[in-house]
């Protein structure tokens, strides 16, 4: 093996080497997103390792709820490969300050076109080309330099030089000066050099009394060689001078007049051989990111999130850019979940034992935190939406903000200790002082509770109104439509609503015989209050129900023809495609309305019993998760229904299988049908 290619392949290996360990780092750092690590490093790989192969940037998009590590993981990823000095962070949700693209683009042009870089466009969602239903343009200059940039690596960078402004204002007075007063030849003023002198003897840069006849003073040469240099093949200062005195008044307008020319236009920066991340917030894929509820167990909607799709992160960014400018990011696409309670619980760990080790270097303490610290903190701390930094603050005001107290104590009280512990009583943090194993001390400290004290049951009637509502939502989705609620809340952290029921239907599809169960479904809590309440003690906490039921019929016959007829509706009479006489169509909607509502009053009647147990432990209690209440129903219902688990196989595929073995058994019309749909040649 040649020297050269030894050196090749001791390079890969090391390279290599080098980002499967900064692989296993991230997962020390990063909680709960170990596949997008893996995705990140494979994906990585090429551009790390083989980078002069390169011949366009590499574009990595990162989407993800807020708050999950998307910016700080790719920080850091270029941190342990010692690109940090070569990494350049974009915020395009900014359009001026540090990290704007139009005041960054010009220290990344000033770098070395031909060495790797790592470019990072983060808020990327922000870019938007497309906006409103109408999907009007947004365009700008620094829009398109962007899309220039993932595209090509290749964009225009426009200079600013300070000297070109000097030079401009000389040549409009040499103009002047050569058509009236001066000759020059060989760069030489040979008459009216007194006319120059007078008019530049103050200016500095042209100022120079030791070649006081010079037509361009040899101070400004490096300004003409800066502009210019490259285009005019001149690299040393000696080959101005040069060029200069061969030329006469004219030739030197002339040969200035094109210094600026190119120095005015824009510069082709090249980034082929960039790493692009394009990283940003995509609310039209992850549908629970318009959800900022606390009371939803984490795990559900990081569930929800891991079955977020490329396609759908390409429907998403569909309603904010053009399909060709989609194209341009690639198909690599790294789709963060949302954290699990898990990651959530693990993070706080990491957290409180950095400030742990943090205590111990500077005082010599040692500190332990004991598992109630952890469950108030996430209690307090976690929206499952918003990722760690609500997270980070609660920390910060719960730990940190009372560590000052614990530690001040030690010295008012003269204590010996050797470690504290903290833990959580009676909306208390209290901190145990130990020595030898002995605890000799307890100070305990108040500390603020909001969310839990506004989760605590109210026991009022505004909650047993919630209560008998939300349940009857709920029993309606476990005997019509066989599904158990992921979660059901009497009182929330939620200004917007005073309770919800959080239902994840198992199947992808909905059909035209579910379409009355739903509208039982949106209208159960208005029948349950009807039912325990009485007809004229409805409350007025049901609008966002009718809405739905109400949307939701308009959509299914109005949109997708599941209605008398498969017909296309559009209020627009310009549209010639569409479907205009509303009438029947809202005669249709109001009677399934009132066939949705009669058939939530036939159920609820029927399960009276479960509706009063449930709504009754409700008015009580603060909420109840799915397996608490598959098991209440079970005990409790009185219809005839199995729950469902999963929905990939209720009726469809069956039926098609069985209606084809039937087929086959009665006659023989498939006999030549096979995998590649090619006839049985006789």
């Amino acid at each position: 093996m040649s020297a050269k290619l030894e050196a090749i392949r001791s390079e890969f290996i090391s390279k290599q080497k080098q980002l499967e360990e900064a692989g296993n780092i991230l997962k020390k750092e990063f909680f709960g997103i170990d596949k997008a690590i893996d995705d990140l490093i494979n994906n990585t790989r090429s551009w790390y390792v083989l980078n002069e192969y390169q011949n366009r940037p590499l574009v990595i998009n990162l989407w993800g709820l807020t708050g999950v590590g998307k910016t700080s993981l790719v920080l850091r990823l270029a941190e342990l490969l010692d690109y940090d000095d070569r990494l350049f962070r974009f915020d395009l949700g900014s359009k001026s300050g540090n990290y704007s693209f139009r005041s960054g683009i010009e220290d990344l042009c000033e770098k070395n076109e031909h060495e790797a870089l790592i470019v990072v466009l983060d808020e990327f969602q922000h870019n938007r080309t497309l906006k409103g239903l109408a999907r009007e343009e947004v365009e700008s200059g620094e829009n398109r330099r962007v899309w220039d940039l993932i595209d090509s690596g290749k964009i225009e960078y426009y200079q600013y030089y300070t000297d070109l402004y000097d030079l401009m204002g000389y040549v409009k007075k040499l103009t002047y000066l050569l058509n009236t007063s001066i000759v020059v030849e060989n760069g030489r003023i040979t008459k009216g050099l007194e006319a120059f002198k007078a008019e530049f003897e103050k200016e500095h840069n042209w100022n120079d009394t030791i070649n006081d006849n010079l037509l361009i003073k040899k101070l400004m040469y490096p300004s003409i060689l800066e502009l210019a240099g490259d285009s005019f093949g001149f690299f040393l200062l000696k080959d101005i001078e040069n060029h200069l005195l061969k030329l006469n008044g004219p030739e030197t307008l002339m040969f200035l007049k094109k210094v600026i020319k190119i120095a005015k236009k824009p510069k082709i920066k090249n980034f082929t051989k960039s790493l692009i991340f394009v990283i940003g917030n995509l609310d039209e894929a992850y549908s629970m990111s318009q959800s900022l509820t606390a009371d939803v167990n984490a795990d559900v909607f990081y569930e929800s999130s891991l079955k977020i799709t490329i396609p759908q992160i390409k429907n998403a960014l569909a309603n904010r850019f053009r399909k060709e400018q989609i194209s341009r990011l690639g198909n690599i696409h790294i789709i963060y979940p949302s954290l699990n309670k898990e990651a959530y619980r693990t993070i706080i760990s990491r957290e409180l034992q950095k400030i742990a080790e943090k205590t111990s270097a500077h005082l010599g303490l040692k500190i332990e935190f004991e598992s109630s610290v952890i469950d108030l903190i996430y209690k307090e701390g976690v929206f499952p939406t918003q990722g760690i930094r609500p997270l980070l603050t609660t920390i910060n005001y719960v730990i940190k903000t009372n560590l000052s107290l614990f530690f001040t104590e030690i010295l008012i009280q003269e204590i010996r200790v050797s470690k504290l512990t903290f833990f959580v009583k009676n909306k208390e943090l209290v901190c145990n002082y130990i020595f030898k194993r002995k605890v000799l001390h307890q100070q305990a400290t108040a500390i603020l509770t909001p969310l839990e004290d506004i989760r605590k049951p109210k026991k009022d009637d505004l909650q047993a109104i919630t209560a008998v509502h939300e349940s009857g939502h709920a029993i309606i989705s476990a005997i019509l439509l066989r599904t158990v609620p992921e979660h059901i809340c009497s009182v929330t952290t939620n200004n917007d609503s005073n309770g919800f029921t959080y239902t994840k239907f198992p199947w992808n599809y909905l059909s035209k015989k579910e379409i009355v169960c739903r509208v039982a479904f949106y209208l159960g809590g208005q029948v349950a209050e009807e039912l325990i309440f009485g007809k004229d003690n409805i409350t007025a906490g049901s609008s966002s129900d009718v809405q739905l039921a109400t949307k939701f019929l308009s959509n299914m016959y109005k949109t997708h023809g599941l209605g008398k007829l498969p017909l296309y509706y559009d209020l627009d009479p310009n549209n010639n495609s569409s479907f205009h006489d509303y009438e029947e169509v809202e005669i249709l909607i109001e009677a399934t309305l009132k066939e949705g509502l009669e058939l939530a009053r036939e159920t609820l009647k029927k399960e009276m019993s479960l509706l009063l147990i449930m709504s009754d432990y409700l008015s009580d209690y603060s909420s109840l998760d799915k397996q608490s209440l598959k098991q209440m129903i079970l005990e409790h219902k009185v219809s005839d229904v199995e729950l469902l688990e999963h929905g990939d196989l209720l009726y469809y595929r069956n039926h098609l299988k069985k209606t084809m073995a039937k087929q086959e058994e009665s006659s023989g019309l498939f006999e030549g049908v096979s995998l590649n749909y090619q006839k049985k040649m006789n």
